[in-house]
């Protein structure tokens, strides 16, 4: 069967409707939020179960906290650290519900009542549920030296009972 020849379009001269541009960058957009809130959830959760009393308000937190991050996708992309800025949120929603819901263990209320909160959370995610300094780090989007400088801060604050055998 021969091949039928079509007529050469130019290059350029049918613009493609700006919807049709724009879908590979919202496929790509969609799947690296995909990726990051599947890579953050479960651990995410671990620090507001730690954080929080065991009260239904906890199962609230992560998915506000991952549906307030897919709103702005767009722009925390735009941002130096996205990690950062979600975590931020999370820290924001746990307060939120911290007020209604008593953090369960007096050991981690201790921990964000007598330290800054980078090194509440350093001790908690790194003493407390086990993550790698670099692990921590990636989570909370800060490079792994101020984690390794709120561990520094814990020790010197805190009796090694609230900061952990772990991170003695």
């Amino acid at each position: 069967m021969p091949m039928t020849s079509r007529p050469d379009v130019p290059l350029g001269s049918t613009p493609l409707p700006r919807d049709v541009r724009a879908a590979p960058a919202r496929v790509a957009a969609d799947l690296g939020f995909s990726a990051f809130a599947e890579r953050n959830q479960s651990r995410y959760g671990h620090y507001v179960t730690a954080r929080l009393s065991a009260d239904r308000r906890v199962l609230t937190v992560v998915p506000a906290t991952l549906a307030h991050a897919r709103r702005h996708w767009d722009w925390l992309l735009s941002r130096p650290s996205p990690a950062a800025d979600v975590w931020e949120e999370l820290r924001y929603q746990v307060r939120r519900q911290s007020e209604q819901a008593p953090t369960r263990d007096a050991r981690v209320a201790a921990l964000y009542y007598r330290l800054p909160e980078t090194s509440a959370d350093s001790v908690l995610l790194c003493c407390r549920l086990g993550l790698a300094i670099r692990e921590a780090a990636e989570l909370m989007g800060l490079e792994r030296p101020a984690v390794e400088a709120g561990l520094r801060v814990a020790r010197r604050v805190l009796p090694p009972v609230h900061v952990g055998r772990r991170c003695s």
